[in-house]
Order: C-alpha cells, then structure tokens, then sequence
C-alpha cells in the first residue's frame, strides 16, 4: 500500500509563468497500478541530500482520454514545486504512489445533477477533472464552475475550460472571478469569500439547487464554502471539500498531559503486522511508527492529503485534526494517523482497509 513506483515524466506543459502540468508515461504493467477516478490525487517522493520530501498533488486528466497528468504550482519556499517547476525535464523519473483519495466517489454517476465547483488558483486540479468526467459521461448533468483567480494571465489551464464551455455550451457554466484584472460586472471583481459567496446567491448568479459542490482552494474560502452554502440551502451532505496540502505541516495544539503513558499500538500494513511504541513525546502515531523505522503511507502530515488514513479495528484513540475524512468515514473507525493518538491499550490500527 505504501510503495512508491517509479514513473518517467513523458510530457511537461506551461499553465502559467508560475505553473506546470505533469504527465506520467505508465508501461503495461503500471497501468491497473494507476486507474483513477477524479478527484483522487498522487504522492510524490523526491529524495535530496537532505533527506526526503513527500507531496500530494490532485489528478487534472480525464482517464478514458488523457495521460495521468498533475499540476504543480510554484510556492514560497516549496521545496518540491520550486524545485519541478524550474529543473525537472521530460524523460526524469520520480517515485509516485498509485492513486488515492475518495473526493467524487460520494457523487451518483447515474447523471440528471447539477454539480458546482468552486476553486481558486492551483484549487482547479481536482475540480478539472471532475468536470470532464461529468461533461463526457453524464449527459443530463450540468455544471457550473466558480473560479477565483489574480487574472486571466494567472487563470491555470484556461485554455482547456474555454474548450469545454464552447463544446458544452448548454451543459457548463463558467463564472471567473479575478482579483487583479477589472471584469465588466463588478460583481466579478475581488475574491471568492463570505461578501462574494452572499453577493452571487442573492443575486442569482448562483442559485441553491446543486445536487452536489465539490470545493478546493485555501483555508479561509473552504471554511466560507462550509458555513455559508447551508444557510443558502446547500446541506452539509452535498458539500465536498478539498484543501491545499502547501507543504507545511498543521500542528496540532499538545495537551500538556504529563500522566500520558507510554501506549503499544498494533499495526497492520500489506498483511503483516509490526507494534509501535507511542511515547509522550511523539505527535502522533505516525510519528511514532516512522521513528521506529515503520514505511507507512503519508505525506502531508497536517491532516489534509488522507494518505495516511487507516482503520481502527481495536481500541480507543483521540484523532486531533481532519480536513479529509467526511463524517461517514469517520463513523466507521477511518482515521487520519498523522492526528490521532492512543487514549489507552490495545489500540489496532489497520492501513489495509
């Protein structure tokens, strides 16, 4: 489950002076490895001198018709995407995950919806791929796409949504919102927050009848999308969220228990079993498992990306933070490793759920 394959880089395309989309050259053998769904996303590893750097970055491909593509956008100090955006060339091999991630599969494909999607910058990725998937399977679906951006110069693969919205003229909605660049409705100006959101629906730009939202962009615009669309009659259940994974790690807030004792934690990975030790001093029980030497499956470690989830099949554990798993996942024991610890023995965990 946690292997990294290695993947030869077949094509690179410029999105922006700031972006890039990726795609893989997958040999006979990798192509079962790497069936996607939209929405889902890859881990990538990079090693340096300086030890290893693991990164999510969402699917934009459509997989009856594309290679398995990402994108990846420059950031301040990112050590990955600086770094593929400025040296990384055709033919170079990175170690990939196979694909993970369950951002679409809450979506009926039997079509007849109306979907939105609401995105800011590299925010798009996932919703992308989403939109192709429901424009070229889902012919009595539609829809409608939200997307924030500086300006039509910054817009990631803009080119490609016109294409769309000229061949699904009747079927897709395309709403840009620049916060740079002057659009002639006012209403199109600035950034996509609460004052916007408010604007849209009360102006009827957007209205409340979406079967389903699929969102990705920051922080402040995903918890805006979380509270504001049920006021407007969204319910939480339509509601699917997405968060940028920047990089830096989202710390929990420690308890300043000093009578936490040292717990034995289960573990279950590709069939076999290994016990961790999880000490006062170790955030999590991921961080426990990988100073024991244990290759679990992560990446961002700030409860985003779900890449480490696993199930608890024993026990009783106190998960910190989740930005991933929707409250169904959870009801059943899935967990995010990177933010859980044991609340007592006989704590079981398994990465093969």
């Amino acid at each position: 489950m946690s292997q990294f394959i290695p993947l030869k880089v077949k094509s690179i395309t410029s999105q922006t002076d700031q972006a890039i989309c990726i795609s893989f050259d997958l040999i006979a053998e990798q192509q079962e490895q790497f069936k996607f769904q939209p929405g889902q996303h890859l881990t990538i590893r990079r090693l340096t001198e300086a030890g290893e750097i693991r990164r999510c970055y969402s699917i934009c491909s459509y997989a009856p018709k594309e290679d398995i593509s990402i994108a990846v956008k420059k950031m301040d100090q990112g050590q990955f995407s600086n770094w593929a955006n400025d040296y990384l060339k055709v033919g170079d091999v990175l170690d990939v995950m196979p694909p993970q991630g369950v951002f679409f599969q809450k979506a009926a494909r039997s079509g007849g919806q109306s979907f939105l999607g609401v995105a800011a910058g590299s925010g798009i990725t996932p919703i992308l791929s989403i939109i192709k998937q429901v424009l070229f399977e889902q012919a009595t679906s539609n829809f409608t796409l939200l997307y924030g951006n500086r300006s039509w110069k910054q817009t990631m693969f803009a080119e490609q949504i016109m294409d769309l919205k000229d061949q699904f003229k009747e079927r897709f909605q395309l709403i840009n919102i620049f916060s740079r660049e002057f659009n002639d409705s006012e209403l199109l100006n600035g950034r996509i927050d609460e004052t916007k959101l408010k604007q849209l629906f009360d102006h009827d730009v957007l209205e409340s009848n979406f079967d389903h939202v699929f969102a990705c962009g920051p922080d402040e615009m995903m918890d805006t999308v979380e509270s504001l669309l049920p006021i407007y009659g969204l319910t939480k259940d339509k509601i699917h969220t997405e968060r940028f994974n920047t990089g830096h790690v989202r710390k929990r807030v420690v308890d300043a228990d000093v009578n936490r004792k040292e717990e034995q934690v289960n573990i279950v990975l590709d069939g076999r079993e290994l016990i961790v030790s999880v000490s006062q001093d170790d955030e999590s029980i991921l961080d426990a498992a990988l100073r024991a030497g244990a290759d679990l499956p992560y990446a961002c470690k700030g409860g985003v990306c779900a890449t480490c989830r696993c199930k608890v099949l024993s026990g009783e554990v106190d998960m910190f933070l989740n930005y991933s798993l929707e409250d169904d996942e959870v009801e059943k024991g899935y967990v995010l490793s990177c933010q859980t610890l044991p609340k007592g023995a006989n704590v079981r965990l398994s990465f093969d759920e």
